[in-house]
């Protein structure tokens, strides 16, 4: 126990999740075999080669080893193209394990130069294919949020791999001793080749993403080939090649100055080991300890233009030593090599790799492989020219080499800076719809019928009351837009007024189609206000118009104070194990997370907002992914935290410590039924009012909340707050008998409601809902909307429910009995408690397909179209979960045809 304990602890720390825990095992061992493997290659390469003139053979074997790169890379692209990478990354290992052979025999038989030189070059090879299987198959398994997360953890596998690799080389005395080095190696690939196999049984290797709308700017068709096909590669690319550079570079100057420094070919080894064990080492520990915090807290841009600022500040630190003795030098190279093998490691790799995550998985693979393929042996290429130029003319000294080093910093600072702002374009392509004009601003626009008509004030209050009725509805809608401002007074008025929360929704819609100064104000007003549900509509209607700067504090505060009913939600969550209430407290936070998204409409670019929140609602994880990461860098650290919290599946009580750490710490006055009782429909759907008031324990003192709810209109909420009276009434009779006293008016409310009490509670009806396929999906409290107009029927033995060619307009569920469904005498179906028929007329009025004869005495519950329509307008759940249902019939009809 205590160990499983620990394992969660340690994953905990590291940002792993409990389900990702043997996928991140599998990637870190097999990172782990591949270091390895390519440290020992490499010190095999270096013994050979700081023995034969480095100052000459390292910029050749830079040269040579880049074309081989770039030849190896374009050969890696064509089979993952035509082989698929899973397919690919087996037979990339198998020909690493055999170029690690021929290296072998390289080592045993050649003494020469050239054969130094092929060593190196076979070292990089091995160092790119490997680079490209591992990455490549990390690409496509973790999305961009878990790149952010894990692409650290996974990628520090090497790090102790490659520590141990520079230890062992510190045992190696003569030149034969090398192949017990590329033994090893060649043992640690084949292990790497089964931890794969094994990776490649567990997950769906496969570079697969959905379709996506066209790019409004990307490279020219004819160029992708060497440039990528998204801007974010280009560029992404052209800084590789700038910090390859850069880096080959101070590899060179740290190795010849060590050399020139110990002329001992034993000491340069021990000296160059012991840097480099370090450098793996104290990488290990910023990748394993610092990168995913640093980089969740300051967030990708800061972390992406550190590196290359800190090393061009550490080339600056040069000029005050041009004239220091060669150990202040090889000190200055070695602390510049080990700040650039910790910054390059630790957060320049990961960071890198987290940039290509937006592009679709196909792009995503052609990008990496082109920047390891391509850009970074073009940069080593380019380092080792200039290395040799300053080998063939000494006397411009080590200032020629930093001046071109600092140089391409400075490229890669500009560079990294237009990568960044090409990855946020490329994340919000990733997340808007395939089809429209998503970037579209809602603009101003004037509404008028084309004519002066003026009517009086009497006749538009007359317009707007006809949006209460059915029958004149669609016309008074009409009538209003219209007229347009001439309207707005009166609908501002209405908005400000009216007990109506249907008419305030429809107002609140007109105001939003109105773009007016006054109707944006009355919209903002009226999302001020403690009812909810009008500050719902009130940010539905404000999406069509512009917000003003001005504004922004007012939405903040309403921002500040949704996070603090979503840390209540969350506290009472935790508190409570009863499933229906959970279920329901899940729904009320979903709304909480709704207006959040309305609310950061308001304060930033709103279409972005809204794709990034169709992409979090998406079906596909990799959608999911790219709208957080969208949100991560549109909105403030503390929001984007709140709200991923709110987002994020995981333990309530873990969400809510979360919360209370951005929000600082809650602590409940009054049990969560009781605020809930207490707020009332201002605040709560009515099956989230009805569940507190059943759990609710009331004092003498709070009995008195129990008054507008015995007084609400909504049957559930009213059936509820009376089983609470019954109670109060058993269990406190002191305090019943007071609020009696206190408020006589109660006893006629109940004897009022007992001649017109349901014979189906309205509590049952929900369950009744629940019961059945169509509505098993929805939620109670959206189910509870439907209550109001389910219509109790009962039909005797042999009545004929409809006909075959009537009109349909209703949906009936059986409650009670059993209904047979005819064509002619043909019994095509035979209906019990729980079926439902008939449900195609609440989406169309045709006739009736078949008819329906009640085989018993029949209880049902009939749902007329027209209310439905009514209902579905407000609660969008309920249309879609019926169409779900619709389709998964015609897809069984559709088999029964075959």
């Amino acid at each position: 126990m205590n160990r499983v304990r620990l394992l969660a602890r340690w994953q905990q720390l590291l940002g792993i999740r409990p389900e990702e825990g043997r996928t991140v095992g599998l990637f870190f061992l097999h990172n782990f075999l591949l270091g390895i493997g390519t440290i020992l290659v490499y010190v095999s390469a270096n013994v050979i080669l700081l023995e034969n003139n480095p100052e000459r053979n390292l910029p050749l074997a830079y040269g040579a080893a880049a074309l081989c790169m770039i030849v190896a890379g374009q050969v890696y692209a064509y089979y993952e193209h035509h082989l698929g990478l899973q397919r690919v990354a087996v037979r990339v290992l198998l020909a690493v394990v055999a170029l690690t052979g021929v290296l072998g025999v390289l080592v045993a038989v050649g003494h020469s130069v050239l054969a130094a030189v092929a060593i190196m070059a076979g070292y990089r090879i091995i160092y790119l294919l490997t680079n490209l299987e591992f990455w490549g198959v990390s690409a496509v398994v973790f999305d961009v949020r878990q790149g952010r997360r894990l692409f650290s953890v996974i990628s520090s596998g090497d790090m102790p791999a490659k520590a141990l690799g520079a230890v062992l080389a510190l045992l190696i005395h003569h030149h034969t001793e090398l192949l017990w080095l590329l033994l090893t190696a060649f043992g640690a690939y084949m292990g790497a080749l089964l931890v794969l196999r094994r990776t490649n049984r567990s997950h769906l290797v496969e570079a697969r993403s959905a379709a996506r709308a066209q790019r409004t700017t990307a490279v020219a068709p004819g160029l992708q080939r060497w440039f990528g096909s998204s801007q974010v590669v280009l560029t992404m690319c052209l800084s590789m090649l700038a910090v390859a550079a850069v880096t080959t570079g101070i590899e060179y100057s740290f190795f010849v100055n060590v050399k020139h420094r110990f002329h001992d070919q034993a000491t340069v080894m021990r000296y160059v080991s012991g840097v480099l064990a370090l450098a793996y080492l104290l990488a290990l520990v910023v990748k394993l300890v610092l990168t995913g915090p640093v980089l969740s807290r300051v967030g990708l841009r800061a972390v992406l233009l550190g590196p290359p600022a800190v090393l061009l500040a550490g080339l600056g630190l040069f000029v005050g030593l041009r004239t220091a003795g060669p150990d202040v030098l090889v000190l200055y190279f070695c602390g510049l090599f080990l700040t650039l093998e910790i910054l390059r490691r630790a957060v320049f790799d990961p960071v890198f790799l987290v940039l290509f995550q937006p592009l679709p998985a196909e792009e995503r693979l052609q990008a990496h492989t082109l920047a390891k393929g391509v850009y970074e042996p073009l940069g080593m290429a380019l380092a080792g020219g200039l290395s040799f130029v300053l080998h063939a003319w000494p006397e411009l000294g080590l200032g020629f080499t930093f001046a071109w080093m600092g140089l391409l910093l400075l490229v890669a600072l500009f560079c990294l800076h237009r990568t960044y702002g090409h990855y946020l374009a490329e994340l919000q392509h990733a997340v808007s719809r395939r089809f429209g004009f998503a970037d579209e601003e809602p603009t101003p626009a004037p509404y008028s019928n084309g004519t002066d008509t003026v009517i009086s004030p009497a006749e538009i209050e007359a317009q707007i009351a006809a949006l209460t009725d059915k029958t004149t509805r669609a016309a008074a809608t009409d009538t209003l837009l219209a007229l347009g401002e001439q309207a707005l007074p009166a609908l501002v008025e209405t908005l400000r007024t009216t007990p109506d929360e249907a008419l305030i929704r429809r107002v609140a819609v007109l105001c939003g189609h109105i773009r007016r100064p006054a109707s944006r104000q009355a919209l903002v007003t009226l999302a001020q206000q403690p009812n909810l549900f009008r500050r719902e509509a009130a940010l539905r209607a404000l999406r069509t118009t512009t917000a003003t700067p001005t504004e922004a504090p007012v939405f903040q505060g309403l921002l500040q104070e949704e996070m603090r009913l979503a840390q209540q939600l969350l506290h009472g969550l935790a508190a409570t194990h009863d499933k229906a209430v959970r279920a329901s407290l899940d729904y009320e936070l979903a709304r909480v997370q709704q207006r959040i998204f309305g609310l950061l409409q308001q304060l930033y670019p709103s279409h972005l907002i809204a794709d990034a929140q169709r992409g979090v609602a998406h079906a596909t994880r990799e959608r999911q992914a790219n709208a957080l990461e969208v949100l991560d860098n549109l909105i403030p650290r503390p929001v984007y935290q709140g709200l991923q919290t709110l987002l994020e599946v995981g333990p309530v009580a873990e969400k809510a410590r979360r919360l209370d750490v951005l929000l600082g710490d809650f602590t409940a006055s009054e049990p969560m039924p009781a605020t809930i009782v207490r707020r009332g429909e201002a605040a709560f759907t009515d099956w989230t009012i009805s569940l507190a008031l059943r759990h609710w324990q009331p004092e003498p003192a709070s009995a008195a909340l129990l008054l507008p709810h015995l007084h609400s209109a909504n049957p559930l909420i009213g059936e509820s707050a009376r089983q609470a009276l019954a109670r109060l009434e058993r269990e406190q009779p002191a305090a019943y008998t007071a609020l009696l006293t206190a408020h006589p008016a109660i006893l006629e409310l109940l004897m009022s409601h007992s001649a017109s009490v349901f014979h189906i509670s309205a509590a049952e009806r929900v369950a009744v809902l629940q019961g059945t396929a169509l509505f098993a999906a929805t939620p109670a409290n959206v189910l509870s909307s439907i209550v109001p107009i389910m219509k109790e029927v009962t039909f005797p033995a042999g009545h004929q429910i409809f006909a075959k060619g009537d009109l349909g307009t209703s949906l009936f569920i059986v409650h009670e009995g059993e209904v047979g469904v005819f064509t002619g005498a043909q019994q095509l179906a035979t209906f019990r408690k729980g079926d439902f028929f008939g449900e195609l007329a609440l989406l169309d009025a045709e006739p009736r397909s078949a008819s329906a004869v009640a085989q018993t005495d029949v209880v049902a519950f009939r749902l007329d179209q027209e209310d439905f329509y009514d209902v579905m307008e407000e609660r969008g759940e309920v249309l879609r979960n019926i169409l779900r249902v619709l389709c998964q019939r015609l897809r069984r009809q559709n088999e029964m045809v075959r």
